[in-house]
């Protein structure tokens, strides 16, 4: 259930960031943040789905 929550929780942040960044202007900084912790929390739910499988 945890890895379905940081799956769903890293998607949105990726997608969400993209789609600001189409309508304002943020620098390289903020867009690094804002996709790194996407695809961070993506990262850990598929390491932990791939775990519970090992099980």
């Amino acid at each position: 259930m945890k890895s379905k929550t940081f799956f769903i929780a890293g998607i949105l942040t990726v997608n969400i960031s993209q789609i600001l960044t189409h309508y304002f202007q943020f620098n390289d900084f903020s867009k690094g943040i804002l996709t790194g912790t996407g695809l961070g929390l993506f990262l850990l739910a598929l390491l932990q789905k791939n775990n519970t499988v090992k099980s």
